[in-house]
């Protein structure tokens, strides 16, 4: 009896340090994903879960005024097989009581994987989405995000103690992203649209010296909150002066631009914006991918800058005339930037 009782104590020890085993080799923060459904198409999203432990999370584990991985270890990551629009959600108009859907803060996302990452701070929460992927969630950068955008925020009274992402339908076509932890639930709405615009949309602009035509025609990229100089468009790097396919410059006849005169034909326009300055470069390579070539710059012009009491979005590229017929103004202009150089017939 007593060797059974032994034998049985000695199962009992060796079972429990093995359930204590496998319990220490949890890991703190399990990697999860949800997924949504949304008439035929699927979003989801794939993240580390921290839990509170007794700690205290807003402010301090998920400090103020910081980018936060939303998640633990790697980067959180979300993942789209359809096109939509994704923004604020709902605004109060204390005019009339009512709550709407607002639509001015809603960027167009293309279906694709992207990461999740969010801006939080006492007054408010910012989304962001970043186009560089599988990466560790301490590696952000923030010159690939592809935008920014207020969240709503509402106090929950029943405490989240693991870090949650979950969805929920508004319609068949539209729903909700929300981050729930501690007492804070987070959310955004989003939409499916198979319709949404180019992110980019070529256009043009031209205007006639001396009867002869000077067009420019470029992409418009569009600043979806994010900070333009010095992050979406890095100083002392090449920009295409745009987006997507390079900008093209065609001249019926010679031309002066900032002082240089610049034989007719069919040029790429290229640009070196500096933190106090900027440079324009009138490049001979074809237009095409944009992919900038030294060798076939021929001119450097500076431009003059001004700094703008009302931001310009998206990214706009003006000949301007003037109230001399053979005298215009070339003006770059986005966010809260304008540069400036004469464009005049010889």
């Amino acid at each position: 009896m007593n060797i059974r009782m032994h034998i049985l104590s000695l199962l009992v020890v060796v079972f429990s340090f093995g359930a204590e085993a496998q319990n220490s080799n949890r890991p703190l923060s399990p990697r999860d994903s949800v997924f949504f459904r949304l008439d035929t198409n699927i979003v989801s999203v794939n993240y580390g879960r921290p839990s509170m432990r007794g700690r205290k999370i807003m402010g301090e584990l998920v400090p103020w005024y910081k980018v936060w991985r939303t998640g633990a270890n790697e980067a959180t990551h979300l993942k789209t097989n359809f096109d939509m629009t994704i923004g604020r959600g709902l605004v109060h108009d204390p005019s009339d009581r009512q709550t709407r859907w607002d639509s001015s803060s809603r960027v167009p996302l293309g279906k694709g994987t992207y990461t999740l990452w969010t801006f939080p701070s006492p007054d408010g929460w910012k989304i962001i989405i970043n186009k560089q992927t599988n990466q560790w969630g301490t590696l952000y950068d923030e010159r690939q995000d592809y935008a920014r955008f207020d969240a709503i925020v509402e106090h929950m009274e029943t405490a989240v103690e693991t870090l949650t992402v979950a969805f929920d339908a508004t319609s068949e076509t539209s729903g909700r992203l929300k981050l729930m932890w501690e007492n804070t639930l987070v959310w955004t709405r989003f939409e499916k649209n198979d319709k949404i615009r180019p992110v980019s949309p070529l256009d043009s602009t031209q205007i006639f010296l001396n009867n002869y035509s000077v067009k420019i025609r470029y992409s418009r990229p569009y600043a979806r909150g994010r900070e333009i100089w010095g992050v979406v468009v890095p100083f002392d790097s090449m920009w295409r002066t745009g987006a997507n396919t390079t900008t093209t410059l065609m001249l019926e006849k010679e031309t002066v631009i900032g002082g240089v005169k610049v034989p007719r034909g069919t040029y790429t326009l290229w640009s070196k914006p500096m933190s106090n300055a900027y440079e324009l470069i009138i490049s001979k390579k074809a237009p095409g991918r944009a992919e900038y070539d030294s060798s076939q710059d021929f001119a450097h012009i500076a431009m003059a800058m001004k700094n703008l009491d009302e931001p310009v979005d998206p990214f706009t590229i003006r000949l301007e005339p003037t109230s001399q017929k053979n005298l215009a103004y070339l003006k770059i202009t986005w966010a809260e930037r304008e540069y400036l150089v004469d464009v005049s017939a010889p």
